[in-house]
């Protein structure tokens, strides 16, 4: 098939493409015997051929996963469009005919007919095709040099495109199949893919149509024109999501529909309030000039993300069973699918119409009220992980009074997620002489039924602080319950609760750290208080009971752990290839955390050099890529200006140059009396000050 040729598609071939979608199997006896084959020239190839027993097993699947009802829907709200919408529906392909005006409506029920064929498949279907429309069709086909157009012609090309539809159809997953349902462009890839993909053989129809000069872009719009035609893209993508189940269901079982392993994942329609956006928008850019329609757009935006805050707040204190003593989350699934799907609907309209604007992921947000019982449970259901995973929802924030919890979905979040919260007092047998400032709280975590205690990606914790009274604030922390003993990972303070994220969990608490050295006397004046904090966050150690040794150099390794500690961004799962990093080293952990980010290089591609001294410029740099990490920082525009105050810029190695800029521009790092020192080593109480800057980093 030549370029033009699989550039150029049929009627038919943009009904087959909705037909992928919107079911053609219509019987469990085989799709032959159904179209009534029997006694017409090639009913026993098609009755032989794998493409029915294909579409048998399809039908048999739908059947089994109950989506049969769905694609019907589809099916029915096409069948029951008005006589005028139809013609306004095929008018892109008819306008490239220049038909009369006795012409023009035969035309039009011509085509629609060929549209409305692929939802409703018969033999006898196609025959009347020809019968009512066969004389007017042949003049036009004469025209193009097609002296015997035949019903065999329409079902030979039907057939090969509706085979690679499902070939290609069936293969992708429920992220892709959606994204073909709520973006044009990817329909349009789909449809250059199944063109590109036919065999090199010439087709009648399509010399008609590359005749009369249709294109691939006047069939889009005759798919675009359907689909806002039904007006209700949730019938759609309902039916992609039933045959999206069905095709999983046979490669996880072999085919035959209903066996073990199917995967059902619910659709659901779009709330009312999104489905009114998104038809006002379609109403209003419908009539707008081009000159009003980017202040449309504009509006929409800012609406699509009001939309979004707003289907993302759920109250669910409705939802909450006290079971067994316990305060048990149990949301409805029905609904939850729908407020995602209004959620991935209105972002990738965003995208669609302002590219530039596009909606970030956002986190639903369940507020499940005052909830005095002490132990939670709270679980989100397998079909609602699997969605929102699959679309443009980033994870489960649970808010319980004081208390929230934010859970990814993806990645290794993929199954039904539950999350066990139980609360004791602080006693002294766990917190010793410090203070505590929270209940303890115990942690465990199942997904997909499977008990986890370390996790790929982090879940945020932020725990109501009790009476502070006295305390200095800045010296709480969060600790982990290690043994009986408080290991301390610091925390952010914000208002009345500090945020910790977590990569494994265990018990904690939240106390005052308040530790002390004997030998910082030297650097009390610029330095003390700095150490103090970072030491409570435990972020920096003694190197003994008591000693900080503040004039000691500071190791590549110690640097790691510091910043990454500090910055909340401990990685369990991170990994390392350095040929000088063991897996049993302490430092592991953190190397492997900050190379994974991308903070810190090795010396070379295998050597990390954890024991040599960090220079100045090293630890900017550091500096600069964890912040943009942890808190969203952005480099200096200007390196150069940034720079030209340190008679020394000429020194710092150029790739370096970029961290030193924005820790130099943030005060973050400071020069010396005109010199940036970018060579010198890092003094222990030089990193504690620049680690404590890090923590109040605002950008």
């Amino acid at each position: 098939m030549t370029l033009r040729k699989k550039l150029a598609v049929s009627t038919i071939a943009a009904s087959v493409a909705l037909t992928a979608f919107a079911g053609i199997p219509l019987s469990n006896k085989g799709l032959a015997e159904k179209l009534g084959v029997n006694g017409v020239a090639y009913a026993s190839s098609l009755e032989d051929s794998q493409l029915v027993k294909d579409v048998k097993k399809l039908y048999d699947a739908l059947v089994a996963t109950g989506g049969l009802p769905k694609v019907k829907e589809l099916q029915d709200a096409l069948d029951g469009l008005a006589i005028h919408v139809k013609g306004d529906i095929v008018a892109p392909i008819v306008d490239k005919f220049q038909p009369s005006a006795s012409e023009e409506t035969q035309l039009e029920n011509l085509f629609y007919d060929a549209v409305s064929l692929s939802y409703n498949p018969s033999v006898a279907g196609l025959e009347a095709l020809r019968a009512e429309h066969g004389a007017l069709l042949q003049s036009f086909a004469t025209e193009a040099g097609v002296t015997d157009l035949t019903v065999d012609d329409i079902a030979l090309y039907f057939f090969d495109i509706q085979e690679e539809l499902v070939a290609q159809v069936g293969s992708k997953d429920l992220a892709g199949l959606l994204d073909i349902m709520t973006n044009s462009s990817s329909v349009q890839q789909l449809l250059r893919d199944v063109l590109a993909a036919l065999p090199e053989s010439e087709y009648n129809v399509e010399k008609i149509f590359l005749h009369y000069g249709v294109n691939t872009n006047d069939v889009l719009s005759v798919l675009t024109e359907a689909r806002a035609a039904v007006n209700n893209d949730s019938t759609f993508t309902a039916a992609a999501g039933a045959l999206f189940t069905a095709y999983k269901s046979l490669n996880s079982s072999g085919g035959g529909g209903g066996g073990g392993g199917i995967i059902i994942t619910p659709t659901a329609p779009l709330p009312e309030t999104t489905d009114k956006l998104l038809n006002d928008l379609k109403a209003a850019l419908d009539k707008a000039t081009e000159a009003e329609k980017a202040a449309l757009i504009t509006k929409f935006v800012t609406d699509a993300t009001a939309e979004i805050t707003k289907l993302a707040t759920i109250s669910a204190a409705s939802n909450v069973s006290n079971v067994n003593g316990k305060a048990v989350l149990q949301l409805n699934e029905s609904n939850l699918l729908s407020v995602i799907a209004g959620i991935d609907a209105v972002a990738a309209k965003v995208k669609e119409l302002a590219p530039g604007s596009a909606v970030q992921k956002t986190a639903l947000k369940f507020d499940l009220g005052a909830v005095t019982l002490k132990d939670v449970v709270l679980n989100l259901p397998d079909a609602v992980v699997k969605a929102a995973a699959a679309g443009n929802v980033s994870g489960a924030t649970f808010v319980v009074g004081g208390f929230e919890v934010t859970v990814p979905v993806g990645g290794s979040f993929s199954s039904a997620i539950s999350l066990a919260i139980s609360k004791t007092d602080a006693s002294a047998a766990v917190v010793g002489t410090l203070k505590p400032v929270s209940e303890v709280y115990d942690f465990n975590l199942t997904i997909g039924g499977v008990a986890k205690t370390t996790f790929d990606q982090p879940i945020v914790i932020s725990l109501p602080l009790g009476d502070t009274t006295g305390l200095d604030k800045e010296l709480l922390s969060v600790a982990k319950i290690v043994d009986g003993k408080l290991v301390f990972h610091g925390g952010r303070v914000s208002g009345n609760s500090i945020i910790e994220s977590r990569d494994s969990f265990s018990s904690y608490v939240v106390v005052e750290n308040k530790v002390s050295f004997t030998d910082i006397a030297k650097v009390e004046a610029w330095a003390g208080r700095e150490i103090q904090v970072v030491a409570a966050k435990g972020a920096i150690e003694g190197k003994s009971e008591g000693k900080f040794v503040p004039q000691d150099k500071v190791t590549r390794a110690e640097f790691a752990k510091m910043l990454i500690r500090a910055l909340d961004l401990e990685n369990g799962s991170a990994t390392e290839a350095f040929a000088d990093v063991d897996a049993a080293d302490w430092f592991a952990p953190y190397v492997a955390a900050a190379a994974q980010l991308k903070i810190i290089n090795g010396r070379s591609a295998s050597k990390f050099d954890p024991n040599a001294t960090i220079t100045r410029a090293e630890m900017a740099t550091m500096i600069a890529r964890a912040l943009k990490v942890s808190k969203g920082a952005v480099d200096v525009t200007d390196v150069d200006a940034a720079l030209k105050g340190f008679a020394d810029a000429g020194k710092i190695n150029a790739t370096l140059k970029d961290g030193v800029a924005f820790a130099a521009t943030h005060k973050i790092v400071i020069g010396n009396a005109g010199k940036f020192l970018p060579k010198n080593n890092a003094t222990r109480a030089e990193a504690a000050v620049i680690i404590y800057r890090a923590l109040n980093f605002d950008k």
